[in-house]
């Protein structure tokens, strides 16, 4: 039986004693209790090795998973300069830790070696969650190679340096830039996952019409960046400069998965280049139509209400223990100064469930029991892990 779950969250300038703060406040709420299983949220100020050195210092051999986020979240809101760690503590809590380093640099050799690593299992996990590169490499490779796995799984993109190019991922020991990390939920572990997003059609739609690598360079025939220009003002060199840069990943674009279906591939911009293209982080179709998707914080609280209520509802009769919020970053820049009122609803739907939370880069989610994984920018993502009765 799981007996315990505590987290503590440790805020400052320096990476090392936030960390410690962090450690320091979730034993404290575990008493006794040996943790079992441990999650990291580091913010992107912080340098991933010490915010590692510092857990494993403390936590010795305890299974670690992770990440680097743009800002970690909390029920009380976004907490720049700050490492959460979350502890498990339980003997029929089992999980085992896997980490890729290689992903951004072969992500269909890491997807074919974790289909195959499942493969071998004679007995499947009860649950599934992996982290990886959210600027570099190509994770609908791994939601290809996953497709007809089973058991629940949450996916996503880590958002840390993006103009670096850089996130982070943590998988037991090691720590680092362009890799994936992925945890099998073994024993009584139990996930429950929903998933939402407040983005909608406005009515202008695209040819894609020439796309390299995972950089969309025109629609219509002009440079993405002109189009953006026309639609919403500014010089079409002005996008390729912040604030505008940045702020471009609110505007999404609808890809349609088939000409003329309703159907629609959400992705957004990590940023726009010099050259007016737009640069994702998830393969786009040349030819295909985009629609012009904008986001509404009303409709986006009301997904997120959702998110949770579908969390619950596949989570079942399983006691929940700590909710894991995942939230496109598209979402800070749509909330602004309101980003306590996404965080405070999301905790109201949630109860008396203890919320972590982080920005991400895209989420991996399953639509429907039985459907393949799908990679999509702009959503928000409820997972509540949880502990089976009996």
């Amino acid at each position: 039986m799981i007996r315990g779950i505590a987290w503590g969250i440790g805020k400052g300038l320096d990476g090392k004693e936030s960390t410690r703060l962090a450690i320091q406040e979730a034993l404290n709420g575990l008493g006794s209790a040996r943790p079992a299983f441990a999650i990291v949220i580091t913010s992107r100020e912080f340098v991933i090795g010490e915010v590692l050195n510092e857990v494993v210092s403390h936590l010795g051999q305890t299974p670690i998973w992770g990440f680097s986020t743009f800002a970690p979240l909390t029920g009380e809101g976004e907490q720049p300069r700050s490492v959460i760690v979350a502890l498990f503590s339980g003997h029929e809590l089992k999980v085992q830790v896997h980490f890729w380093p290689a992903f951004a640099q072969d992500s269909g050799g890491t997807a074919l070696e974790i289909k195959q690593l499942l493969s071998r299992r004679e007995i499947p996990p009860q649950g599934i969650l992996f982290v990886a590169e959210g600027v570099n490499g190509d994770a609908s490779q791994v939601c290809e190679a996953l497709k007809d796995n089973p058991q629940p799984l949450a996916g996503f993109l880590a958002a840390g340096e993006i103009r670096a190019g850089k996130t982070y991922q943590v998988g037991g020991a090691h720590s680092g830039s362009g890799a994936l990390s992925m945890v099998e939920l073994e024993g009584k572990f139990r996930l429950g996952i929903g998933e939402g997003t407040g983005w909608k059609d406005i009515g202008l739609d695209f040819q894609i019409s020439r796309v390299c690598g995972t950089s969309i360079q025109m629609l219509n025939g002009l440079p993405a960046a002109e189009i953006y220009s026309s639609t919403f003002g500014y010089e079409g060199r002005d996008w390729a400069r912040p604030p505008l840069t940045d702020l471009a990943r609110i505007y999404c674009l609808g890809i349609e998965t088939a000409p003329g279906a309703a159907d629609l591939s959400y992705r957004s911009s990590l940023h726009i280049e010099v050259d007016g293209s737009l640069r994702m982080n998830a393969p786009v179709p040349e030819g295909q139509i985009a629609h012009l998707l904008v986001g509404d914080r009303n409709a986006c609280l009301e997904a997120a209400r959702q998110a949770v209520h579908h969390a619950q509802q596949t989570l079942g009769k399983a006691r929940p223990l700590l909710a894991l919020v995942l939230v496109d970053l598209a979402w800070h820049y749509l909330f602004e100064a309101h980003q306590r009122q996404l965080t405070a609803e999301i905790q109201a739907a949630l109860g008396n469930i203890s919320m972590v939370g982080a920005y991400t880069l895209g989420q991996v989610y399953r639509p429907q029991p039985g459907a393949g994984l799908r990679l999509e920018n702009q959503w928000l993502q409820v997972v509540i892990l949880g502990e089976a009765e009996g």
